[in-house]
């Protein structure tokens, strides 16, 4: 009895094994056939992250830190303030350079004043001159005339005398005249390269108004776009300088994946082509996106020390040739892509869409 116990037992042991077996063995076809299948239809790699972007925010004008309006990784709009600095050296400048344009604007109204006087008075000496003009001949004819009769004795020599005095006060008023509107045409172009030189000198103040009030806007820092604060180095009191990082926006819509294939895998791809992108840090969820572009270049020819394959000995080495892959997944804020995360994009080869890399390149 023992021993058709054991048999029996033994039976149900085989089946198990054979059951576990014909399991194990059709799961392994299932995920040889899914493999195969991913092997035809995809490319894909691991080398690949996440890439946006990345907006360091730097102060254009150096100072004390008064305010820090940002925490680390918060979420900022658009011209939110970031960080202000303290201002009151801008401001007196600022002020100081607008009082002097005010100042050169006052001295350019009165040499305007100046001048127009001037024309007045050029017009009234030019009216003069010509009464004087016409006194001066009528005063020639009549010293011709009283001269004629003088040298006939048909009139005194005191009246010839009257006569030759009256021609001589007529020239000699004209040219007074003349030289009274000599010098006031000089003062006009004296006038004239005044102005010219102070409105000069305006537009130079005026240059130093608006570089002065820029840099007064500029102690207040803005961000540039949507996004989230990244990398705060920036505390209150402290002085930071020109072109310092203080911190970056990182920008949550403008996001692609930098997808570095092997040289060997890109033939058949083209742009447009969908592709899958899994997430390590979102397992299970799947992002939709599509070939955009293709680097003229492999990665290692732009790296700070491109390979020199003239020189010593030479391993060949399968060379990778960065592809951008455009996500076309909508933003979704329970799955977040940061800059840097890893992820495997999945190329669906299969599809003709877009041009091919040595298609684009013969396009270029």
């Amino acid at each position: 009895m023992n021993f058709e116990g054991f048999r029996g037992k033994l039976k149900n042991s085989r089946r198990l094994k054979i059951f576990l077996f014909i399991i194990i063995t059709v799961a392994v076809l299932l995920f040889m056939t899914r493999e195969l299948y991913y092997y035809i239809v995809y490319e894909r790699t691991d080398d690949a992250y996440v890439e946006g972007t990345i907006i360091p925010i730097s102060p254009q004008v150096s100072g004390k830190v008064i305010k820090v309006y940002v925490d680390y990784n918060q979420r900022v709009k658009k011209g939110q303030p970031l960080v202000e600095i303290e201002s009151d050296d801008y401001l007196a400048e600022a002020r100081a350079k607008r009082e002097n344009v005010n100042t050169l604007y006052n001295q350019l109204q009165e040499i305007s004043s100046q001048l127009n006087e001037a024309i007045a008075k050029l017009k009234t000496a030019e009216s003069n001159l010509d009464a004087i003009r016409a006194s001066r001949i009528l005063a020639e004819r009549d010293y011709k005339r009283i001269k004629e009769l003088h040298e006939e004795d048909l009139i005194s020599k005191s009246r010839f005398d009257s006569a030759e005095a009256a021609l001589r006060v007529a020239q000699a008023q004209e040219k007074a005249a003349e030289s009274q509107i000599k010098e006031i045409k000089s003062l006009i172009n004296t006038l004239n390269v005044k102005m010219k030189t102070q409105k000069h000198q305006i537009a130079r103040a005026q240059e130093e108004l608006n570089i002065s009030e820029i840099n007064l806007k500029r102690t207040l820092i803005v961000s540039p776009r949507d996004g989230r604060v990244a990398r705060r180095s920036v505390e209150v009191g402290q002085y930071v300088r020109s072109g310092q990082l203080l911190m970056a926006v990182v920008d949550e819509q403008d996001i692609w994946i930098g997808a570095n294939f092997k040289e060997t895998q890109i033939d058949k791809m083209r742009v447009g082509q969908p592709v899958k992108i899994k997430v390590d840090a979102y397992p299970g969820k799947i992002f939709k996106g599509h070939v955009a572009s293709f680097q003229p270049g492999t990665g290692a020819v732009f790296s700070l020390f491109p390979p020199e394959n003239a020189t010593g000995n030479f391993v060949k080495v399968v060379q990778r040739i960065p592809v951008r892959i455009i996500i076309d997944s909508s933003f979704d804020p329970d799955y977040p892509l940061w800059p840097g995360m890893s992820v495997i994009p999945y190329v669906d080869v299969t599809v003709n869409t877009g041009p091919k890399l040595k298609d684009v390149m013969e396009k270029q």
